[in-house]
C-alpha cells in the first residue's frame, strides 16, 4: 500500500486524554481470560498505550507487549506512560496497519481497539487490516479486534448538540472512505481476510454503566475460530458519565474538531454549531440520570 491508513480523530491532547482512560479490563476485557503469562502480544492502533500496558502486566516479565500507532505524540505518550509505570516489557512503534513490520507468526495475540472504523476503503479497508494482523499472528494464536457500531448510539437527555456532534464523526468516516459500522461487518470482513466462516461462533452481550462511578460490565463477544482464531467485540458501552461528558466537552472544544469536518465537506460545519454542540455536552454532563451508550 502506498499511503497510510487516516486515524480521522487526530491525535490531539484532549482525544489521548480520553483514549487513556481505556484499560484492559473495561475495554478488552473478552479478550483478559486468554492472556497467558510469558505470551507475546501486538496492540494495532494503541493509541496512547494504557490498555497495551495492562496487556504487559499480565504477561509478566517472560512475556512481551509492542503497541503500535500511526501517531508521533500518542507513541511520546505511551513511552511517557510505561515509564511512569515502570513497565520494561513493553515497545512502542510508529507504523501502519497494512504492512506490520514483523515477520509473519511473530505474535501469540494481535488485538486492536477501534481501528477497523478508519482503514480506508482505497487502501483495502477493515480486510487488509485483518490480512495482515492474521499474517503477524501464529498458527494456534489470537486475532482479537473490538468495533463500535456508531450509527446506534443513544443519549439520554436526546440533546441536538450531542446527535450534531457525533453526526459530524459518521460524516466524516463516511466522507474519508472509512467504515462506519465495522463491529456490524466482522464477520463478513474475516471471511474475506482468510478467516473460515463454518468455524465462527459469535455471541452477543451488553455492557452497561449506570451511574457517574461505573456499574454492571458483560461483554458483547464473538468468536471465529481457524488455524488463526479471531476473537470479536462489538462496543456496547454506557459509559460513566462525569469523565466521558468532560472529555466530549474538550474535544468538541478543539478548533481541530471543526477543521476537520469542515475539510471533510460537512454541509452544517460551523463555529455557530461548534458552540451547539460544547453547550450541550456542558449541559449533558452536569444532568443527573444522563446516560449514553454507544454499539
Amino acid at each position: 500500500m502506498s499511503s497510510l491508513p487516516a486515524y480521522q480523530h487526530g491525535h490531539s491532547q484532549a482525544i489521548l486524554a480520553c483514549h487513556t482512560t481505556r484499560s484492559a479490563t473495561n475495554d478488552m476485557s473478552f479478550l483478559v481470560p486468554h492472556v497467558k503469562p510469558g505470551m507475546s502480544i501486538l496492540d494495532v492502533g494503541c493509541g496512547p498505550g494504557s490498555i497495551t500496558l495492562g496487556f504487559a502486566e499480565s504477561v509478566g516479565p517472560r512475556g512481551k507487549v509492542v503497541g503500535l500507532d500511526l501517531g508521533q505524540r500518542a507513541i511520546a505518550t505511551a513511552n511517557g506512560l510505561a515509564k511512569e509505570k515502570g513497565i520494561e516489557n513493553s515497545e512502542f512503534l510508529v507504523g501502519n496497519v497494512y504492512s506490520l513490520p514483523f515477520p509473519d507468526e511473530s505474535f501469540d495475540i494481535v488485538y486492536c481497539h477501534q481501528v477497523l472504523t478508519h482503514c480506508l476503503a482505497k487502501d483495502g479497508g477493515p480486510v487488509a487490516a485483518l490480512k495482515e494482523m492474521r499474517r503477524v499472528c501464529k498458527a494456534g494464536g489470537i486475532v482479537a479486534p473490538r468495533e463500535g457500531i456508531t450509527n446506534t448510539g443513544r443519549n439520554y437527555p436526546e440533546l441536538p448538540g450531542l446527535e450534531q456532534s457525533m453526526e459530524w464523526l459518521v460524516q466524516r468516516v463516511y466522507k474519508n472512505g472509512g467504515e462506519v459500522d465495522p463491529g456490524a461487518r466482522l464477520h463478513e470482513f474475516a471471511e474475506k481476510a482468510g478467516f473460515e466462516k463454518e468455524k465462527m461462533r459469535f455471541k452477543v452481550g451488553l455492557s452497561m454503566w449506570m451511574t457517574p462511578e461505573g456499574g454492571l460490565f458483560v461483554p458483547l463477544a464473538g468468536r471465529i475460530k481457524g488455524w488463526r482464531r479471531l476473537l470479536i467485540q462489538i462496543c456496547v458501552v454506557l459509559t460513566e458519565r462525569l469523565s466521558y461528558g468532560s472529555n466530549w466537552t474538550a474535544r468538541t472544544s478543539e478548533p481541530e474538531f471543526l477543521e476537520r469536518a469542515m475539510e471533510a465537506g460537512i454541509e452544517n460545519a460551523s463555529k455557530e454549531e461548534q458552540i451547539k454542540m460544547i453547550q450541550a455536552w456542558q449541559a449533558w454532563t452536569e444532568t443527573d440520570g444522563a446516560w449514553r451508550y454507544a454499539k
